[in-house]
């Protein structure tokens, strides 16, 4: 199957929660302390809304051009933070995440961001280690700015455990 890394357009926004909530159907499978993120809440439509205002919303479209995964990002700290990345099930294992890796790190670029940086869980495979495996590595919220830090202070009042979380960065070449 053949598929296409592009920006979101307005008529993607409200399909991909559903995207989400697949992607988020493996925390069920991480055990009962991340169970919870399988069935939380989505990122709200309006969020999304302003991020594609902003130019941080990329979708990976099957045949039918239907987002089967998105990558959303915004400017933090003069950084491009990754917001979230979410591919649907079906579709995990195919490279998906990766393109879109990239189309966010190439918009990082023409922005002269220095560092791609992300929020994530240390301990899942699908997480840390992959975006190791992508060229990040992890840092800490004074390395990166205040911004991070708020981050990780909205993550652990919204219910995920500090311990477990580690913010990383990726270098852009110029």
């Amino acid at each position: 199957m053949s598929y296409t890394i592009r920006a979101a357009t307005g008529a993607d926004l409200p399909l991909l929660a559903r995207v989400e909530r697949s992607a988020a159907a493996l925390f069920a499978q991480a055990g009962p302390d991340l169970a919870w993120l399988a069935q939380g809440e989505t990122l709200p439509l309006s969020t999304l809304q302003g991020l594609w205002r902003e130019g941080g919303l990329w979708v990976a479209a099957d045949e039918h051009d239907t987002p089967v995964g998105f990558l959303a990002a915004e400017a933090l700290d003069g950084q491009l933070f990754i917001v979230e990345l979410s591919v649907a099930l079906p579709q995990q294992r195919q490279g998906l995440a990766a393109r879109l890796l990239d189309a966010a790190a190439a918009h990082a670029r023409a922005l002269g961001c220095a560092w791609l940086t992300l929020s994530t869980y240390r301990h899942l495979p699908w997480n840390a280690p992959y975006y190791a495996r992508h060229g990040f590595s992890e840092t800490d919220a004074a390395t990166l700015g205040a911004g991070h830090a708020r981050r990780l202070t909205r993550e652990a009042q919204d219910g995920h455990d500090p311990a477990l979380r580690c913010l990383m960065r990726k270098p852009l070449a110029p």
